[in-house]
């Protein structure tokens, strides 16, 4: 095939699910969140307080939601005086057996139930660390999905979460389109909610192509507070090869 009718080939493809203008090609994309989550309940109690609302900006480590947990914090003390109690067996033992009155095998029954109350505390005291949920990065929440004074299960979804500084975007462009993109290639967004250009590159493109659409996906890393929204639908625009 000569370089004239591959070009022209070329062309053609990408016109079936790409586009060419005067300022180069055209795809269309989506913009999302590098970091989203859904933030689940591990305990079941009671939801003591919200202090952030949809919108509100936090930064990590704030607290997010905080649960009663008096039930599991009586049960660390509770757990604490057995752990005590346990200890001051052992060291008895210990004692006994070095004026032979007990064997060893009573000193290592009593090592055992210590251990193992040592093992309910550390238990005892996760319980309690999860009660307070704190935010693992900066962000804004979306959406609160209980409300303060609710009963809640445990795994139950109590807020989603979204880092709305670290954005990337989705693009689906033709297969034929590998023989030019590569990582790094710099591209331009335009999004459809808001008159603003915003410059970005590739960062990582699909390994496989979808067979049906011949087309494939490409991630484009986002300037950091881009001003753009998670969700936002783009057009994504690249410079079109000189051979087309």
């Amino acid at each position: 095939m000569t370089q004239r009718w591959r070009a022209r080939w070329l062309t053609v493809l990408l016109l079936a699910s790409g586009t060419v203008s005067a300022d180069g090609l055209e795809a269309r994309a989506v913009i999302k969140a590098i970091d989203r989550a859904v933030l689940s309940g591990e305990l079941a109690a009671r939801v003591a307080s919200l202090p952030l609302r949809p919108g509100d900006a936090f930064q990590k480590g704030d607290l997010l939601v905080e649960l009663d947990c008096r039930l599991y914090k009586a049960q660390e003390a509770k757990v604490a005086a057995e752990i005590k109690a346990a200890r001051s067996k052992r060291d008895n033992a210990r004692q006994l057996k070095a004026l032979n009155s007990i064997g060893e095998l009573d000193v290592a029954l009593a090592q055992s139930e210590l251990e193992q109350a040592l093992a309910e505390g550390r238990i005892a005291h996760l319980n309690t660390q999860r009660c307070r949920i704190h935010a693992p990065w900066n962000g804004r929440v979306v959406n609160l999905l209980v409300n303060a004074q609710e009963n809640i299960r445990v795994q139950q979804e109590l807020i989603e979460i979204v880092d709305d500084g670290q954005l990337e975007a989705e693009v689906v462009v033709p297969s034929a389109w590998l023989a030019w993109l590569e990582p790094g290639q710099a591209l331009s967004f335009m999004a459809d909610d808001v008159e603003r250009q915003v410059d970005a590159h590739i960062t990582a493109i699909s390994p496989a192509i979808d067979a049906v659409s011949q087309t494939v996906l490409l991630r484009a890393e986002l300037p950091t507070h881009s001003g753009l929204i998670p969700g936002m639908s783009a057009t994504a625009r690249f410079e079109a090869p000189n051979q087309l």
